[in-house]
């Protein structure tokens, strides 16, 4: 697991979502093993919403750093950035 692809406040549930997904992986290869299919798809389904987390933690990191890219970028183009947000909820 890379800790930079999550944001600092999001590293704990990446985290549990990570043991989730080697641990169902586990589960399914045991039951699979013992010929016990519905365990092993019950298994791969709880591996596949985990790994959805994990996408959308990353995909949240990647989002604010585009946004704090643009916030930068705006306050070099000398925006008022404040004003701005300040217009759209007016």
């Amino acid at each position: 697991m890379n800790q930079s692809d999550f944001l600092p406040g999001d590293l704990a549930t990446a985290i549990q979502h990570y043991r989730c997904c080697y641990t169902c992986l586990a589960k399914a290869e045991q039951a699979l093993v013992t010929d016990n299919l519905e365990i092993a798809e019950k298994r791969m389904e709880d591996f596949k919403r985990s790994l959805n987390v994990l996408y959308q933690l990353k995909r949240r990191k990647e989002q604010k750093f585009e946004f704090d890219s643009i916030i930068a970028a705006l306050i070099d183009k000398g925006i008022d950035v404040e004003k701005v947000v300040l217009m759209r909820n007016g």
